[in-house]
């Protein structure tokens, strides 16, 4: 088995990994938005269809969103766009 390393010293720093980096920048988008609106984790899973620890996992930059993900996200939080979600990820 192998394992894959996805964090790179930098100067005595760590820096995380691009895909890393995105996970957690998409986070870190849907728990401002989620508290923005003033919703729970289990009320926004409950009105975007999905299991509250989904929210939480992709909150955590634990999972990346499927695009389908993304698209309910976005309505259950009535963002204008779902590319609000992805704001800072390059």
């Amino acid at each position: 088995m192998q394992t894959i390393i996805r964090r790179q010293t930098v100067y005595g720093s760590v820096k995380l990994h691009p895909v890393d980096a995105a996970r957690e920048q998409f986070g870190l988008n849907l728990r401002r938005h989620r508290e923005r609106a003033g919703l729970s984790q289990e009320r926004l899973a409950d009105a975007c269809e999905l299991d509250r620890t989904e929210i939480s996992l992709l909150e955590r930059g634990k999972r990346f969103p499927r695009l389908d993900t993304v698209v309910r996200l976005a309505r259950g939080l009535e963002l204008s766009s779902p590319s609000e979600l992805l704001e800072g990820i390059v």
